[in-house]
């Protein structure tokens, strides 16, 4: 794979709420698609712990699978994906900033022959896929 062609973003959102209760909508795959307009639905195959799978179906009918690449309970989860010769990586970060506030972080990275296509495209909802988890945690009660 051709290293020279890596695209990478961070997004970042405060929220208030606790690394406790952002870590449980994050685990809670069940519950993605009521936060997250990107997911329809999601089945894990296992505990949400690295190496484990996952498939998601898009709102538009595609069918993503992926693997927890490297999981750390109340820290973040990375998760893998690769399409077509571009391998897709998007780091989900929690970070303490003050009491009952975090700093959420979405980084992706994406490496291979179409990076820049697949990291854009992938990544635009990001905003609003961050907004709709601090909405989520505001309306049930995970403050």
């Amino acid at each position: 794979m051709n290293n020279d062609n890596v695209w990478s973003k961070t997004y970042t959102l405060s929220i208030n709420s606790t690394p406790h209760a952002i870590w449980q909508a994050f685990v809670d795959t069940d519950n993605w698609k009521r936060w997250n307009p990107g997911v329809k639905s999601i089945a894990i195959e296992g505990p949400f712990q690295t190496g484990t799978w996952f498939t998601m179906v898009l709102p538009e009918g595609d069918v993503v699978r992926s693997r927890l690449t490297d999981v750390c309970e109340e820290k973040h989860f990375i998760d893998e994906t690769w399409v077509d010769e571009t391998l897709i990586k998007v780091e989900h970060r929690i970070e303490a900033s003050g009491s009952d506030r975090c700093q959420v972080m979405y980084v992706i990275t994406t490496q291979g022959p179409d990076a820049q296509a697949y990291g854009e495209g992938i990544s635009a909802d990001f905003p609003e896929v961050m907004a709709g988890l601090a909405k989520y945690l505001g309306e049930t009660g995970s403050m």
